[in-house]
């Protein structure tokens, strides 16, 4: 190796003591010879190390799973998500119970199985908060409002019913009154309006609650039209593209029109000169 005969050393490897193999394969990776290192090397810490500086995943997948050790599936997991290979990360990550991983992983493919299996094992997990996410990434509003119900977040399920699916708000004002009340806050359970429902309610507190239903009902902003992005710019194009050729316009009739005078000018006569001169 140090004279450079590469043949010559791939023949002797064979011949190698196993006790001697964990020594050269150190020695080799100090000389920069990292595929006979890991050709050599019996030590798995090692090989794994090297086979994941080579970027062969199908070697470090193997270690990983002989070890199924959280942080080595985590660390192939982040080799295959940098090589583009979804489908090696996805296991990895499931392995190592990675389910922040998980959720950019889901997310960023638009896996709304993936993401409601993943919300099951956040919610089983105590994982609220990547519960949630999930959740609203699929957009299934009632399984985020029970979960807020479920953890005790009735607060914040009331403000989020009213905001998006005003039709559960008052039931859930009704239970944050409830448990107001039982935890010995009855003045500030007074202090809350129920939405009307069923000829029930604080009519007065909420004018507008029929027209919150009807938007529920209509599909919210589904029902109104939305803004295409690309033909406003093409609008946008096509307005300076007139506006362009309007100044070109402009600048030839305005040269046209300095012509016939500076024509003018060049036929006129010159004025005599003057003896004024001293």
């Amino acid at each position: 190796m140090l004279r450079g005969d590469l043949d010559a050393a791939n023949e002797m490897l064979p011949d190698i003591p196993e006790d001697q193999k964990s020594k050269i394969a150190r020695f080799l990776e100090g000389q920069g010879y990292k595929e006979q290192a890991l050709e050599v090397a019996t030590d798995s810490e090692h090989r794994f190390e090297l086979a994941l500086g080579l970027n062969q995943l199908d070697i470090a997948l193997e270690l990983a799973r002989e070890a199924d050790v959280e942080h080595k599936w985590k660390t192939v997991g982040d080799a295959a998500l940098t090589a583009w290979n979804m489908r090696l990360a996805e296991e990895c990550f499931t392995h190592a119970k990675d389910m922040g991983s998980l959720l950019l992983l889901y997310t960023s493919s638009c896996n709304e199985a993936g993401l409601r299996k993943l919300a099951q094992q956040a919610d089983d997990a105590g994982a609220r908060n990547v519960a949630f996410s999930c959740l609203w990434q699929v957009g299934d509003l009632n399984a985020c409002i029970d979960l807020l119900i479920r953890t005790d977040r009735t607060a914040e399920a009331v403000l989020f019913a009213q905001t998006y699916l005003p039709s559960r708000a008052p039931e859930i004002a009704k239970l944050w009154k409830q448990g107001l009340e039982s935890n010995g806050k009855a003045k500030v359970a007074r202090l809350l309006g129920v939405p009307p429902t069923d000829g029930e309610g604080d009519t007065d507190l909420f004018p507008e609650w029929d027209s919150y239903l009807q938007l529920e009902k209509d599909g919210g902003s589904k029902s109104h039209d939305l803004i295409d992005v690309g033909d406003e710019e093409e609008a946008e194009a096509e307005a300076e593209e007139q506006e362009e050729e309007t100044d070109g316009v402009e600048t030839e009739e305005a040269e046209a029109n300095a012509a016939p005078v500076a024509a003018d000018e060049a036929d006129e006569p010159a004025s005599p000169q003057t003896d004024t001169e001293v």
